[in-house]
């Protein structure tokens, strides 16, 4: 027990003590010391890629796998709280793409089936550690995507579209550096999954259809550029 009581107090003194040392200058360090806390608003430009797998489309009746890779390009906004050396923080992100991946049947050759996301949209909590002017966090929370799938029978002629909002998680991380007092600039990746869905139509000749236990994931890697608003 005495033991266990030691190794806590310890712990304690070495966590003290390091939030202590956070917030003070070096030795010898001339300037003033760099707060995250904050609201921010900023910008990123990066790439995306997806795997989206139909696990099967009645029409032909064989499952279909669809991958693409293409640019990611949209804003964020948030907030920080600095205690110590860890920050803790909220954001949002909203953004634009042209993600989208085509499957020709093994069924009948003459049909294609397609699977576009061309916006994606997160809501997170962040976790970081700070020193100084840099910043290296972990963030997690939900995430959307508009999502279309298609197919087209040229030789009929025949169609469908189906567009929808889908729902799921994200995981990320990131590094972000203070390049001044108010200007952040960072590279964060982010990982996200949609789960699955079912889908039920008609074509444009009105034969129906179901497309089953539809997987969505999507990965991002983007550079950020934020304006922070700290009032310290």
């Amino acid at each position: 027990m005495k033991k266990v009581v030691m190794i806590g107090t310890a712990i304690a003194a070495l966590v003290g003590g390091s939030a202590m040392a956070a917030d003070m200058p070096l030795k010898g360090q001339r300037g003033p010391f760099y707060s995250w806390t904050g609201f921010y608003i900023g910008g990123h430009l990066g790439i995306a890629w997806a795997d989206i797998d139909w696990a099967n489309v009645t029409l032909t009746g064989e499952p279909v796998s669809t991958s693409g890779s293409s640019w990611l390009a949209g804003g964020q906004a948030g907030f920080n709280y600095q205690i110590g050396s860890i920050v803790l923080g909220v954001e949002g992100t909203i953004s634009g793409t042209d993600l989208s991946g085509s499957f020709r049947s093994k069924v009948n050759p003459v049909v294609t089936y397609t699977s576009e996301i061309d916006r994606i949209a997160t809501a997170t909590g962040r976790f970081g550690l700070a020193w100084d002017r840099s910043l290296i966090y972990v963030k997690g929370g939900g995430a959307w995507a508009n999502l279309t799938t298609s197919g087209l029978n040229p030789g009929l002629p025949d169609a469908f579209s189906i567009d929808s909002t889908r729902s799921g998680w994200v995981v990320g991380g990131g590094v972000e550096f203070l390049v001044t007092n108010n200007f952040v600039f960072g590279f964060e990746y982010s990982h996200i999954d949609l789960g699955t869905h079912n889908r039920t139509g008609t074509t444009t000749r009105a034969i129906p259809f179901t497309i089953s236990n539809i997987d969505t994931t999507i990965d991002t890697a983007v550079m950020r550029a934020s304006w922070k608003f700290g009032w310290w």
